[in-house]
């Protein structure tokens, strides 16, 4: 089954990525591509342009609309132009989201799915069927609606997903303290975030979550995948350590992956990073 994903990396460089949204083209800021870009002569829609700290959409095709829908796998997603110069989707993310797409709803026995700092929902939705029970987590209550309206057009409103508004490792504390397990986890936590009324450190609280992963693992887990931008403070080989020392998997070794976008027409995109392991 093929995974359609209505996107398109056009181009990287000159510290923005030129990306195409089902049938329109954004251009955003991007730190890291340092390098010259390949494809210049791209008509844009809108282009972000950073302000010291903040920044404002200049939209250059006045048909663009406030918010459009592309095609993510089984799911589709809600676009739109965010002040913080977010969309609604990571793209890097395309790998396990195929990869749960394919695997996941091939399983031979309904799972659980915890997914933390779950954002819009592109994992949540990807992993959702009729069987599937999918806990969906994020602290912030803007990213569960938009969650919820991208369950809505994807016509999965009626799937077994709990819409859960809370501090990531608050929630599994009290999922440990309840008795309650899950057969597959996917973490893809940032590297600083606000989350209720706790502050989230990646080298503080990524230890922490880790130490809870075991306690709320089912005894039979199918998967754990752990990803992460937080290149200046983690390497890839970290999270397969962390995965390495989940007792329920012994014996199977971590995936190591690059998360990296790829470009038909001009520079690769290096995003992130992560780790996945599974008895599946």
């Amino acid at each position: 089954m093929n995974f359609n994903f209505e996107y398109e990396l056009i181009d990287s460089g000159g510290f923005q990525r030129i990306e195409r949204f089902g049938s329109f083209v954004l251009a955003r800021p991007c730190p890291q591509a340092h390098w010259k870009r390949v494809v210049t002569d791209i008509a844009l829609d809108a282009e972000f342009i950073k302000k010291g700290e903040k920044g404002t959409w200049n939209i250059l095709n006045p048909e663009l609309p406030e918010a459009w829908e592309i095609q993510v796998g089984t799911a589709k997603a809600i676009i739109k132009l965010s002040p913080n110069s977010q969309v609604g989707i990571f793209p890097e993310q395309q790998e396990n989201w195929e990869w749960l797409n394919k695997t996941i709803t091939t399983a031979e026995q309904p799972l659980k799915i915890l997914n933390t700092f779950a954002y819009t929902g592109m994992a949540t939705l990807n992993s959702s069927t009729n069987s599937n029970e999918v806990t969906h987590v994020d602290g912030a209550k803007s990213a569960i609606n938009w969650a919820k309206k991208n369950a809505e057009s994807s016509n999965l409103q009626q799937n077994k997903i709990r819409w859960i508004c809370d501090d990531v490792i608050q929630f599994m504390e009290k999922e440990i303290r309840r008795g309650n397990t899950y057969d597959g986890i996917i973490m893809d936590p940032p590297a600083f975030g606000r989350g209720g009324k706790r502050e989230w450190k990646i080298e503080r609280d990524l230890p922490l979550m880790m130490q809870l992963v075991p306690q709320i693992l089912s005894p039979n887990p199918a998967f754990v995948i752990l990803t992460c931008h937080a290149s200046k403070l983690l390497e890839k080989k970290n999270l397969g350590n962390y995965l390495n020392r989940l007792h329920a998997f012994a014996g199977r070794t971590p995936e190591l992956r690059d998360l990296n976008i790829l470009s038909s027409q001009g520079n690769a995109l290096p995003s992130s990073f992560g780790a996945r392991i599974y008895n599946l």
